[in-house]
């Protein structure tokens, strides 16, 4: 038996005849645990359970410590609206029908409120669910492909990326669709294999993750799995596996999860269908809807889909490199390497492709890049005979230790000499935001300086200890450093959340509304560009809300301006503001001068700012 360095061969014990036969009957007629039970006692032996574990805390601890930013407040206030008004089917926002998202989050974020009350919590909850829920499922699909050591490490790889960690605090629909596309790939590979073709109850899962998916982001969330899975079937050639009648029961298992609620909301609502599958699908992608979406950069948007896989990035050229030579020098279509390559041209080919793009879009594809790094970890670790080459990952290392040493040093600038820049270019590049230079905005900056130095500077030691460890051939030990750094980073996220919260969240907007609005006076609210900003004023004060209408948006049928008595034109917003009624207005400096001409039409008193907010009354 090979040794490792550090050991010394023991002596054996001996066991009498007797005893060593008794042992062994004793063990024969003692069965293994089976069921749920031999498989809670089988988890602590598997990686992916401390994992999940170690994870855990950073995902679910304190995430009510902070308000909703405003797109956050969104889903919020439609859940809330679902759960006062007894409506389900069609959800409402300030009022409005709200066709732009399907009802999915909506319904898990209304059950968390009764359970847990109209909280932070009982929103962020759910995506935080679905990404700690990701880290097994992700696991699963690198058993299948690379083996069982691949598997882990690629659920370890996914488990400490920033982007999965960043967007997973977050009230948003797309790591919830991350978690169905995962399990729709899993019930794939496990069910569609050459060995399985089709049988057995995998094939169900993927085709009930399909249904789900498509409740979660509509025809989006449907059409990435399907892509993903078809394409492949079609590239490896196990589409033939599909041609049975299997395949019109599991269609009818998504059909029975995702038509239910478009049937019935189409009967509720007949415009619906022409709204949410024309407008918010056909022309978001297109372009063609007016106000136009926001659209990151193609270059921003393809960097940023390579920094969400940090601490990992170095790694990633080898990886796809090593990848692409595997599928090269084997049989393509049986090769494992296949589907991620296929997994990744879908997701972030059809966002490159898109007119509505934002930052975060590339999610769906961080599990395909944590199975190729999964892979050349398990390479590096278990050397065959075309290991990775110790060079590439030696540069690797330096280039990330480097990195993070020079980060830690733009840290120290940005937070201290240059934070005057910081200012400028922060509030000439998203003037929305409300980033100016103020005691907020330069409080906000202190707080963050000491945690952006820690982490910056605890990930240059991290890196320079893994340099070391895989100069001296030890994988092992550089692998579990570059995990573990991602410890302060995540806590520097976290306290970066809570540092900027004042300035992306409306609740101190909402609290000046609270304590100058009583139930029968008129708060009216500035018609902001996306109108899902006014969930964060709905659901803060916990009323509906006045809009002045917004010239720009005139006439546009798709801006749903209903009901058609709440929305007031500015003729009308000046007669009130001269009547006897007490009127609470809540304008937006960054878009017009409503400010200035309700102070030269009569008595103005301003109550209180927050970011590019104003908030006025008429006195009364």
């Amino acid at each position: 038996m090979k040794l490792n360095r550090d050991e010394t061969p023991s002596r054996p014990i001996l066991l009498s005849k007797e005893k060593a036969a008794g042992d062994s009957a004793e063990y024969a007629r003692t069965p293994p645990p089976s069921g749920w039970t031999g498989a809670v006692r089988r988890l602590p032996r598997h990686p992916v359970f401390w994992i999940i574990l170690a994870l855990a805390p950073f995902l679910l601890i304190n995430p009510g410590a902070r308000h909703f930013s405003e797109g956050e407040a969104m889903y919020a206030e439609v859940a809330r609206e679902m759960r006062l008004g007894g409506d389900w089917i069609t959800p409402h926002l300030n009022g409005k029908r709200h066709f732009d998202k399907p009802p999915l989050l909506f319904w898990l974020t209304a059950g968390g409120q009764e359970a847990f009350g109209e909280t932070e919590f009982s929103a962020r909850m759910w995506p935080a669910l679905a990404t700690l829920a990701s880290v097994p499922v992700v696991g699963g699909i690198g058993s299948a492909l690379f083996g069982g050591s691949a598997g882990w490490i690629a659920g370890l790889v996914f488990a400490t990326s920033l982007g999965p960690y960043i967007f997973g605090k977050l009230v948003m629909p797309d790591l919830l669709l991350m978690l169905w596309i995962n399990l729709a790939i899993l019930g794939y590979v496990r069910g569609y294999s050459d060995k399985a073709r089709g049988a057995g109850a995998w094939p169900l899962a993927m085709f009930a993750s399909l249904g789900t998916a498509f409740l979660t982001k509509g025809l989006l969330g449907f059409g990435l799995p399907t892509a993903i899975i078809g394409l492949h079937a079609l590239l490896s050639g196990r589409i033939r596996y599909f041609l049975s009648r299997r395949l019109i029961f599991g269609l009818s298992i998504t059909a029975l999860i995702a038509l239910p609620w478009i049937i019935a909301v189409s009967l509720a609502n007949p415009d619906f269908l022409g709204y949410f599958f024309i407008r918010e699908h056909l022309m978001r992608f297109t372009g063609k809807r007016f106000p136009p979406d926001e659209c990151v950069p193609l270059l921003v948007f393809l960097a940023l889909t390579f920094v969400w896989t940090f601490p990992w990035l170095p790694l990633v050229p080898q990886a796809l490199k090593r990848g692409i030579g595997r599928l090269k020098t084997g049989p393509v279509r049986k090769g494992a390497d296949l589907l991620p390559f296929v997994w990744m041209v879908v997701v972030i080919g059809l966002f490159s492709a898109s007119h509505s793009r934002l930052e975060y879009y590339a999610m769906p594809a961080m599990p395909a890049f944590a199975l190729l790094l999964g892979k050349l970890w398990v390479d590096v670790l278990e050397p065959g005979p075309d290991p990775p080459s110790a060079r590439a990952m030696t540069v690797a290392f330096i280039i990330m230790t480097v990195t993070m040493a020079l980060l830690a040093a733009v840290a120290f600038l940005v937070f201290g000499p240059w934070k005057d820049i910081v200012f400028r270019a922060v509030a000439d590049a998203w003037p929305q935001a409300g980033w100016i230079e103020g005691p907020a905005e330069t409080a906000i900056l202190d707080r963050i300086r000491i945690p952006a130095l820690a982490a910056m500077a605890g990930g240059a030691l991290c890196s320079a200890g893994a340099l070391v460890a895989v100069l001296k051939s030890r994988p092992s030990v550089a692998m579990g450093l570059m995990a573990a750094m991602m410890a302060p980073f995540f806590a520097m996220v976290l306290w970066g959340f809570t540092a900027v919260n004042p300035v992306q969240s409306g609740w101190k907007t909402a609290q000046t509304v609270k304590q100058a609005a009583g139930p029968d006076d008129m708060v009216v609210f500035q018609e902001p560009y996306e109108y899902m900003w006014t969930g964060g004023i709905t659901y803060y004060t916990k009323r509906m809300v006045y809009i002045l209408r917004d010239p720009r948006f005139d006439g546009i049928k798709g801006r749903l301006r209903e009901p058609l008595e709440r929305f007031l034109d500015l003729d009308t917003l000046l007669d009130l503001w001269n009547s006897k009624r007490k009127v609470v207005v809540v304008a937006d400096e960054a878009d017009g001068d409503v400010v200035g001409t309700l102070e030269k039409a009569g008595h103005a008193e301003i109550l209180g700012k927050s970011g590019t907010h104003t908030v006025l009354s008429n006195g009364h």
